[in-house]
């Protein structure tokens, strides 16, 4: 392991040597795309913020909070009125929640790197599994690929890593005969330290703050993959969980109509509604911060 950056914290010296190379990519005016893969709570984001972080540092570039993203949309317009960022889109800390969600939203994505090639972003998309991803993705557009996994069931920080040529034969045994070879073709593998609520990284990315983001955006796609059997049961199921999540955060009206997507007056309906809802269940009504 080696010392890296201004923090001084640990990374393995052939992902170092990876990344070096990847810089060298972008100083000839190309981006490039990583992708980590991993089961939930294996280290994903963990790793992508490591990552992220030496790159942003090495390259003199921004990196916080603004530059992790969930909402594809909001990565979009970020992506287009930029150059030269660290991008990261933390599709797999949502886990499972909307896989139609992300079919969709995946043709949006490969149009957008291929249009924005030339800003030499440097680019991490964070998956659940490397197979829910078009093969555009996985062999033609990435440059390598993270798989995390907990060491013996239990312990965090464990990773192996695939170049060009593993992660095509990885996605050619998958194809042939769903087989996912993660020891059987990867280039090398090691160890990564913890990022999230670790004291020398609180003041580049606030746990409670990205958390808070995340929460958003959960409850964002569950409302936009949610039936609308009934518009009264929408409102309920859907528009009221949304609500709770914004009280906690402490948004203010204006703040929880944008992230609801619904204007101020349908906003005071949702809330006059709700509210009844608790009284006649006997409990008593939150009203929204002012």
């Amino acid at each position: 392991m080696v010392l890296v950056t201004d923090r001084q914290y640990s990374l393995d010296p052939k992902l170092k040597e990876k990344l070096d190379l990847m810089i060298k990519r972008m100083d000839s005016g190309k981006d490039n795309l990583l992708l980590i893969d991993g089961d939930e709570g294996d280290g994903k984001t963990n790793m992508s913020l490591l990552l992220g972080y030496y790159v942003a540092h090495t390259c003199d570039r921004d990196f916080s909070l603004k530059n992790i993203f969930f909402d594809l949309d909001e990565l979009i317009e970020f992506a287009i009125k930029t150059k030269e960022q660290v991008i990261i889109w933390d599709e797999g800390a949502l886990g499972g929640l909307a896989s139609e969600w992300w079919n969709k939203n995946q043709k949006k994505f490969i149009k957008l790197l291929m249009v924005a090639r030339k800003r030499k972003h440097f680019w991490v998309v964070n998956i659940p599994k490397f197979f829910k991803m078009n093969e555009y993705f996985v062999i033609d557009r990435s440059i390598g690929l993270v798989h995390v996994y907990l060491r013996g069931g239990t312990e965090h920080g464990r990773f192996v890593y695939f170049n060009q040529i593993q992660k095509e034969k990885l996605w050619e045994d998958w194809k042939r005969s769903r087989v996912r070879g993660y020891k059987k073709w990867w280039s090398f593998h090691g160890s990564f330290v913890m990022f999230l609520g670790r004291k020398r990284f609180s003041d580049i990315i606030d746990e409670v703050q990205y958390d808070k983001k995340k929460d958003i955006a959960i409850m964002s796609i569950a409302k936009e993959d949610e039936p609308r059997k009934k518009e009264t049961d929408y409102r309920y199921e859907s528009d009221e969980r949304i609500l709770e999540v914004c009280e906690q955060m402490g948004l203010n009206r204006k703040e929880t109509a944008e992230k609801m997507c619904v204007g101020i007056k349908v906003l005071e309906r949702i809330v006059t509604k709700r509210n009844k809802l608790r009284v006649e269940e006997t409990l008593t009504p939150k009203p929204l911060r002012k």
